[in-house]
Formats: C-alpha cells, sequence, structure tokens
C-alpha cells in the first residue's frame, strides 16, 4: 500500500495547510475526504484555503489561529478542538492533530489529521445534565472518566482504566495522579489543572504521557472542568481521557513523509532545500564553508527495464545505504528523484583544502557506487557521475549552489560517466 492509499484509507481528513508570509492561506495536500465531510473539493482548496476555513465557528476562529501560529513558531506537536459550520448549517466539533514548524522562508506549516468528535462532545454535554446518564456512559464509554481531587489523587476511575492501562482500578485509587504520567509531562499536566481551576474552562485540553502496567507509555488527551459540591465545600477536577497513541504514530508517520522519500528514508529534495538554506546561513555567520554532491546513477535504466522497478528500488536502497557510510556525522544525503541523489558535506573550513576534501568524499562515493551489489540472486553494477559545487567558492545562494552541482555533474556524464568533475567558480563563470 502506497502512502496515498494509506492517507485515504483513514476515517479522518489528513491534511498540510501552509499559511504565506502575508497571511494567505492554503492546502498543498488535503484527503479526499474533506468533499464529503463540508462538501468542497481538494481541488478547489489547493491554492486558496478559504472556502474551508470560513466555515470554523466564529466563536472558535481566533482562539485556533492564535494557538495554531503559536505552535508553528515553536515548532511544537499540538492538538485542538473547535466547531465548524456545514453549508447545511450542522454545526460538527472537530480535534485537530497537528505536526507544526515555521518554514525558512516565514510561513507557517502544519502536517496534520482531522477527527470528527461530534458524538463524543454530545454525550460530554449529556455528562453534565444527569447522574444517570453519567453513569451508564462511564461504565460503557470508550475513554477513561476520572476525578482527581484538588490535592492530586484519583478518586474515581472508570472500569476502562483497567482495560487500557492494566492497572486495577481499586489498587489506583488515592495515589497521586503523577504516579502514572511520564516525569517529564508532570509539570505540562498541573499547568493544565491549574488553568482549569482558574477559567472553569470545560474544553480545556492536555496531552501527555501515561505508563502502562506492562512498562512502556502510551499518549493520552485530556478535558476537565472544576466541578464544586453542592455546599461549595469540596471542588475537584472532572475529566475524560482518550488514549491517542494511535493517531500520535500516524502523526509521526505523516510527518516523515512530508519530508523523507519513502523507498529510501532520505530526506527528500525539499527538505534537503531546507537543511541547505539553514546551512548556507550558519556557514556564512561562523565564516565556514560547505559542499554540495550532485550525484547521477549511470546505466540505472537498463537495471528498471531488465528485472523490473522493484529490483531497480531494491537497487536504490542499496545505493541510499553505501551512501550514508561515505559521509559523516554531520553531513546529509537526500534522493533529489529517480535515480539521482544529493549530498551536502557541512562545517568545511573554507581555507583549509575544502575543495580537496569534497573531491575525496565525491571519489569514495563513486567507487562504493561502482563496486557491484548483489540484489536477491543478482549480481548488478551501476556507476556515479558526480558533480561538486562548494560555499562560498561556487556559489553564494542556494539556487546557483544546486544549479552549480548539477552542471558540473552534466559535465562529468559528458565527459564518459563514472567520474567526479568540479563546478567552475562565478569567476571563471563571469568571464565566459
Amino acid at each position: 500500500m502506497d502512502w496515498r492509499t494509506f492517507i485515504e484509507a483513514m476515517p479522518g481528513v489528513v491534511y498540510r495547510l501552509r499559511k504565506s508570509p502575508d497571511g494567505y492561506y492554503s492546502f498543498p495536500y488535503i484527503s479526499p475526504l474533506v468533499a464529503d465531510w463540508f462538501g468542497v473539493s481538494a481541488t478547489t482548496l489547493k491554492d486558496n484555503a478559504a472556502p474551508l476555513l470560513t466555515m470554523i465557528h466564529p466563536n472558535d476562529v481566533d482562539p485556533l489561529i492564535a494557538a495554531s501560529d503559536r505552535a508553528a513558531i515553536d515548532n511544537t506537536d499540538w492538538s485542538y478542538e473547535f466547531r465548524m459550520l456545514k453549508p447545511s448549517g450542522e454545526t460538527v466539533w472537530l480535534e485537530a492533530y497537528n505536526h507544526s514548524r515555521a518554514r525558512a522562508d516565514g510561513s507557517l506549516e502544519w502536517t496534520g489529521y482531522l477527527n470528527d468528535i461530534s458524538e463524543r462532545k454530545r454525550l460530554e454535554r449529556e455528562l453534565a445534565v444527569s447522574e444517570l446518564r453519567f453513569r451508564t456512559f462511564v461504565e460503557n464509554a470508550n475513554d477513561i472518566i476520572y476525578t482527581v481531587s484538588a490535592e492530586g489523587e484519583l478518586t474515581y476511575l472508570s472500569p476502562n482504566w483497567e482495560k487500557l492501562l492494566g492497572y486495577s482500578v481499586s489498587a489506583s485509587l488515592s495515589k497521586p495522579f503523577t504516579d502514572f504520567v511520564h516525569p517529564d509531562d508532570v509539570g505540562r499536566c498541573y499547568r493544565f489543572l491549574e488553568s482549569v481551576l482558574a477559567e472553569d474552562h470545560k474544553y480545556e485540553s492536555v496531552e501527555y504521557r501515561v505508563r502502562h502496567r506492562a512498562g512502556h507509555w502510551q499518549w493520552h488527551t485530556s478535558t476537565a472542568s472544576m466541578v464544586t459540591e453542592a455546599d461549595g465545600s469540596t471542588k475537584y477536577y472532572l475529566g475524560i481521557a482518550r488514549d491517542v497513541t494511535t493517531q500520535k504514530k500516524q502523526m509521526e508517520k505523516i510527518a516523515k513523509m512530508a519530508q523523507h522519500d519513502m523507498l529510501t528514508e532520505l530526506p527528500n529534495r525539499t527538505y534537503f532545500g531546507e537543511i541547505l538554506e539553514h546551512n548556507i546561513s550558519r556557514a556564512t555567520r561562523k565564516n565556514r564553508a560547505l559542499a554540495v554532491l550532485f550525484i547521477d546513477l549511470d546505466k540505472f535504466k537498463p537495471v528498471n527495464d531488465s528485472h523490473g522497478h522493484a529490483i531497480g528500488d531494491e537497487l536504490l536502497i542499496a545505493v541510499a545505504g553505501r551512501l550514508r557510510k561515505c559521509l559523516r556525522a554531520g553531513d546529509v544525503a537526500c534522493r533529489a528523484g529517480g535515480d539521482e541523489f544529493i549530498a551536502l558535506l557541512n562545517d568545511l573550513d573554507p581555507q583549509d583544502q575544502t575543495l580537496n576534501f569534497a573531491s575525496m568524499i565525491a571519489e569514495r562515493i563513486r567507487a562504493e557506487l561502482a563496486d557491484p551489489f548483489d540484489i536477491e540472486d543478482l549480481h548488478l553494477s551501476v556507476t556515479a557521475s558526480i558533480g561538486i559545487a562548494s560555499f562560498p567558492h561556487h556559489a553564494q545562494q542556494l539556487g546557483d549552489l544546486l544549479r552549480a552541482a548539477d552542471q558540473a555533474m552534466y559535465v562529468a556524464k559528458n565527459e564518459g560517466r563514472n567520474c567526479v568533475r568540479m563546478a567552475q567558480t562565478e569567476a571563471n563563470d563571469s568571464s565566459a
């Protein structure tokens, strides 16, 4: 199953939302299910997210934008619950899980997953109305219903506590909730409870890890409200916790898909461009150099034509493995597409034989890839034509640097293949 089939089989909407530096929203990708939910096609939203974003409930727009912008600027994962108004007039509750980041060009980007939680929200409303309904729901809910005293002790746990985490309910009561929460998340949980106490806001939520009795950690998200006894003497927290471990794993996979080539697991060209741009800026600040190697496999097409794409894919995976072995810990390799790869040699001394070092690494890669590959029962041979360009020797900007390395690679191709060629300097280019 390829990644697109995997995503489109999900019960929720997967998306990548981008906000340009001037505040314009677009969906570079959103799964087709959005059309079933809201009557607007993924194609329409690709260049303009407004037809969907304008359906967000007016009372939720500003808090949602503020929270999402803050998460992207802080480069953190986050979740949020909000309402949307369908064209039919129906109000639905959605829960968003996002991997957020600020891009080098000033834009913000969220890669996420939307769940329809309208039914859960309906049950939560009923929960506040009737103690009888509360008890029925608690005993049959898929989530964990809990109460925590003002001192932080567990005072009630629904049966799902044992089902999801393996602990006996009776043995867990009267214990501090901190006995079960990951140490790194305890502070976040306390801040959550303090915010609920201060604001009496039923829809605040927190995400944290809980230790299963077997020893592993599971991700939970929780909403809570403060409850005061009729005489006002006692306050406690009433909450609903949901296991979101599966969603977290899906988000990690989606985030990886957005940045990596799924065949070789190397960074893809888009992500590599961001890495390279960051490192050019860093090299400029620290007066360092770097080199880019543009690597194109020779004689790869005959392998695909003779033995099929499955063997070709295995060969590309093996090439990626050898490429990694030739690089240092701080260097980066990417699959640019097809049978093309790019390597970044980082943090070089501009006064200390940078070009000689880059040539040495390129020759090591060329020799390594020239050694035959054993794929299944086949003995396969490919070679590589490699072009080298260095910052700041050959180019100062990202696009110019990649072009210089690419042109040097084509020189290697034209001069017989299976060789390494250095880019022309800017001075030579300008005098030509």
